[in-house]
This record gives structure tokens, C-alpha cells and sequence, in this order.
């Protein structure tokens, strides 16, 4: 039997950078910090990346958009998250009013200029006035950055696809944790990243590099 592979040139996807939104996917303590509940080491270094397309952002007059997941204190907001993720469920990461909430110190967010975002669930747009807040400043184009790539950040991308805005998904300026065995094998960050990568090149937008991205911001 011959697998049927999949081929595209993702350069024939729509992106419009005069019309884009940078959006800052949990670049927060919880998930950064050294020794962090949801710690990815590989997400602190995404923080040069992600600070130079801010900066971009910002002088071609786009909106910069940073993200936080957080749950209040009781927990009533949980739903199966209480179940998916027992720091979370057991109120030891991600909770309203603590530190880990709070963006990264080295993450270069302006309160003047960027917008702060809380979200309920993995996708920015779920529950949130995102979408209201990009289409009322004419924003059709999205730039995903931050962790974790195949979780927050895909269903983030994902969600931005099923409103048609395009999606610009930043290589190397998004970052994940690896998988223990569940049944299929374990995987390691580089492959999670990887396949996530690749998944999205396929199905949700157009994959590429700071380098890329700038070239095309200008």
C-alpha cells in the first residue's frame, strides 16, 4: 500500500501584513519561569523572537495582542480542564491573582500600546472579545507566536482559520514541552514542535520564520 502524502506551497496562502495582528500566545510565568508549573524550557528562548516582532509590530502600527490562561481561585470556571490538567484542576498553576498568570519580566509589552488578553481555554479566540477587537481595526491576518505549539497555539490558529483570518504561524517564535507514552509513544519537544508545525503548514495557514516574517512585514 502507498501512502498518499499531502504537498503544498504554503507562499500561494493569503497574508496581508498591512492588515495583520501579532498575537503573544501564554508567554507567562507559569509557563516560562525556571522550575514553573507548566514549565517549557524551550519557551524562554523564544523571548528575543517574539521581542523583535513586537517591535516590528509596533512601528508598522499593528496590534500587538498578549495572552494569559487563568482560572479562578474556586475553580468554577474549570470545566474538563479540571480533569485534562490536574496542576490546574488542583489550583497549582494558572490561577487568578498569582504571579504565574503574569506576563514574562523579559517580554516586551508596552500597557500603553498592547493589549492584554485573558483566556479561559487554549484558544485566544474562545470565549474572548478577540475577534471583535481585531475585525473592528479591520485586522484579516493573524501572526501566532508563543507556547505551546501544538496546544494553545494551534487551537489559537485553528480558531483564527474557522473566522477566516489568515494565519501566519512563526516557526521559530513558538515552542512546546515533549509527551509521555499514552498508549502510542512518547515524543520529544523537537518532534511534537515539528509535527505540529508541519500539521499546520498543511491545514491551517502559512508556517515561516522570524527572519520570513519580517522580510514581509517590511
Amino acid at each position: 500500500m502507498t501512502e498518499h502524502v499531502l504537498a503544498m506551497n504554503d507562499q500561494e496562502l493569503p497574508f496581508h501584513p498591512a492588515r495583520a495582528a501579532l498575537l503573544v500566545i501564554d508567554m507567562t510565568n507559569d509557563f516560562l519561569a525556571e522550575g514553573a508549573p507548566y514549565e517549557c524550557a524551550d519557551g524562554r528562548a523564544l523571548l528575543p523572537h517574539i521581542n523583535r516582532l513586537i517591535g516590528l509590530a509596533r512601528a508598522k502600527g499593528l496590534p500587538v495582542v498578549c495572552t494569559t490562561q487563568v482560572h479562578h481561585p474556586g475553580g468554577a470556571d474549570l470545566g474538563m480542564v479540571r480533569h485534562l490538567h490536574p496542576l490546574t484542576g488542583s489550583g497549582k498553576a494558572l490561577v487568578e491573582g498569582t504571579e504565574g498568570v503574569e506576563l514574562h519580566p523579559e517580554l516586551d509589552f508596552d500597557p500603553a500600546t498592547d493589549e492584554f488578553l485573558v483566556k479561559r481555554r487554549y484558544s485566544a479566540f474562545y470565549g474572548t472579545d478577540l475577534e471583535n477587537y481585531l475585525r473592528r481595526r479591520r485586522i484579516d491576518s493573524v501572526i501566532i507566536t508563543g507556547v505551546a505549539t501544538h496546544s494553545c497555539c494551534e487551537a489559537t490558529a485553528r480558531d483564527a482559520l474557522f473566522r477566516d483570518f489568515a494565519v501566519y504561524f512563526v516557526s521559530d517564535a513558538t515552542a512546546t514541552v515533549g509527551l509521555s507514552d499514552a498508549g502510542w509513544g512518547s515524543f520529544t519537544a523537537e518532534e511534537v514542535h515539528r509535527f505540529a508545525l508541519t500539521d499546520i503548514a498543511h491545514f491551517l495557514g502559512r508556517v515561516g520564520t522570524t527572519d520570513e516574517l519580517a522580510a514581509l512585514l517590511g
